[in-house]
């Protein structure tokens, strides 16, 4: 397994690996356009989440806001290094569906 590979299965959970996964060549490909649009939703959530958070790792290390867990924060590096990966995954899915509508004719209404 190569070493982003092994990056990815440390920092996703199982169903957001499973998300990333699909928006790889050749699985992304056998996607349909509004499928595509479904799961660049959940990646945007999942992304927004994991931006939220990291902010929110910030402002406790710097002592900004009051520790959420038992300990306090002293990394956020993997947050948004996770946050960075679903970014990555949501820009291949545009990638595809700026692709896709570029051999589709234009169709205007009169």
């Amino acid at each position: 397994m190569g070493d982003r590979k092994q990056l990815e299965a440390r920092l996703l959970s199982a169903a957001e690996l499973e998300d990333v996964e699909a928006t790889r060549p050749p699985a992304i490909e056998q996607v349909s356009a509004e499928q595509l649009k479904v799961l660049a939703q959940r990646l945007r959530r999942a992304r927004d989440r994991a931006k939220d958070i990291a902010a929110r790792q910030k402002r406790e290390m710097r002592g900004k806001a009051d520790p959420r867990g038992t300990k306090p924060t002293r990394d956020n590096t993997g947050t948004l290094a996770k946050a960075q990966v679903l970014g990555e995954a949501i820009e291949r899915i545009e990638e595809e569906l700026s692709r896709n509508n570029a051999g589709r004719p234009v169709t205007t209404c009169a």
